[in-house]
């Protein structure tokens, strides 16, 4: 092990733990990684940062919570003063590439990967326009692909990953992440897994009755904001239907991409991991999408196979965790320093089954103000607790009621519980600072706003080093010749 190893990051888009066979979901098919979990460390208690896509990734890329890292939206920018999870592993000798949809706001669109094969898609917040008309609603255009199957993202992202690997001298050190776009609607795959799920072969969300009416505001605000009521049963049986088609296309990508780098020798000294940037609702609690405190938004799937390290194969943690917490992680497995100021932890002693001194918690926030306004959520080993500037609390006692059905907050019998919950949420924590330093970055955004307007762009780095944008440089040569 003294040879720096590499990482492979795999990163999907809107993966519910709900949907993978190794959390107990058998239905949706996910063989590959079922038997990545087995062979490396599987995290049943994992948690975004923020369960939205831009802000969640900020903050797994510098290690930071959303207000350290200003991950406040969507639009949101990464300013150069946070050091980066790509950035750092290059200023210690390795060659850094992201492939793939990531969702950066503004005009930087590398943030300290050195190369970047393949970008997002412009226009379309990183996703492929599938059908190819337009997504205008997303359950409703909830079905078979239009696009040839070779031209996935998903097999595109693959291709590119492994030439870039492919390339790479014996003796250099790589980190690579690579980011598919799928299950993220819109909710399209190839007919053939269609097929295999609707209508007949997906289940329901479980709402008992008179629950929607019971839940907190933020809830209903969701709800409201993406007008889920309209969305009928039978619209939510194939939306699901397609929801589990393309987390089982995405298996079957990872899968064939492991299995050409296990054949050509390029993972025996390589640590894997795949997560996702946060969940996706898919119809419980009446919801969709993400941007929710529920298990299915705000927890994510997660896996870490360190091929070197056999005292790691097939250890579960049940303890939660962050996605915070892979930068310190990383830097330990791969035997560099970990930079100051993270806010996540290292891992490794999870890793080989030691939970001693571990903090047993994670924090998840919102702060884009779609629904009720800002939100944060604190996970115990039993407990979540979720705090908000005005609203009442959230308590659910995940053990006696994994579904989250009842708030307990507020009962005579969970006060304690509740009172000591949110002094720990709340320790050295202000909602005026952090809502102060949102205003405060206004200004500044604009100086980083992207030229180009709205949606992110394709950018291509090319074997020379020049960064292209796709758009005008390789589909459309006419309007750069124009020019």
């Amino acid at each position: 092990m003294s040879q720096k190893p590499n990482i492979l990051f795999l990163q999907s888009d809107e993966h519910s733990p709900h949907a993978i066979g190794c959390e107990g979901n058998e239905i949706v098919q996910t063989p590959h990684l079922d038997q990545l979990a087995e062979s490396g460390n599987y995290f049943n208690a994992a948690y975004c940062q923020f369960p939205l896509c831009t802000p969640s990734r900020m903050c797994m890329l510098t290690g930071k919570y959303a207000h350290r890292c200003s991950a406040w939206t969507n639009g949101s920018i990464l300013y150069p003063e946070h050091t980066t999870m790509p950035g750092h592993f290059a200023e210690h000798g390795y060659a850094t590439a992201l492939v793939g949809k990531m969702h950066f706001g503004g005009k930087e669109q590398h943030n300290g990967f050195q190369s970047r094969p393949y970008g997002d898609l412009r226009g379309r917040a990183g996703h492929q326009r599938d059908p190819l008309r337009g997504n205008r609603n997303r359950t409703k255009d909830a079905g078979v692909t239009e696009i040839p199957t070779s031209l996935l993202q998903e097999r595109v992202v693959n291709e590119e990953t492994i030439e870039y690997i492919r390339s790479q001298p014996d003796d250099q050190p790589w980190f690579l992440l690579a980011s598919y776009s799928r299950p993220h609607f819109p909710l399209t795959a190839p007919k053939r897994l269609l097929d295999k799920y609707y209508p007949d072969n997906v289940d329901m969300p479980n709402i008992p009755p008179g629950h929607l009416e019971q839940t907190h505001r933020f809830a209903e605000g969701l709800r409201k904001t993406f007008n889920t009521a309209a969305i009928g049963e039978e619209e939510t049986r194939k939306a699901r239907a397609a929801y589990y088609a393309c987390c089982e296309f995405l298996d079957e990508c990872l899968g064939d991409l492991l299995t050409i780098l296990n054949r050509d020798g390029l993972l025996e000294n390589t640590i894997i991991v795949y997560t996702t940037d946060h969940g996706e609702m898919a119809g419980e609690h009446g919801q969709w999408w993400k941007s929710s405190y529920y298990e299915a938004a705000a927890r994510v799937p997660l896996i870490i196979y360190d091929t070197r390290a056999k005292d790691t194969h097939g250890i579960g943690v049940n303890a939660p965790v962050e996605l915070n917490d892979l930068f310190p992680t990383l830097c330990t497995r791969a035997g560099i320093p970990i930079p100051d100021g993270l806010d996540g932890s290292d891992l490794s002693n999870l890793m080989t089954g030691n939970n001693d001194g571990w903090r047993n918690t994670a924090i998840s926030e919102y702060w884009a103000n779609q629904t009720t306004g800002p939100m944060r959520m604190l996970r115990t080993s039993r407990y979540k607790y979720v705090a908000f500037p005005e609203d009442e609390s959230i308590l659910f006692d995940l053990e006696n009621d994994p579904e989250e059905f009842e708030n307990l907050a507020g009962k005579p019998a969970h006060r304690e519980v509740e009172s000591s919950l949110h002094k720990q949420l709340m320790d050295g924590f202000s909602w005026e600072a952090v809502q102060q330093k949102k205003e405060d970055e206004k200004e500044r955004s604009k100086e980083w706003a992207a030229p180009w307007g709205g949606g992110t762009p394709n950018q291509y780095t090319l074997p020379d080093g020049r960064i292209v944008d796709a758009e005008l440089c390789l589909y459309n040569p006419v309007l750069r010749d124009g020019e």
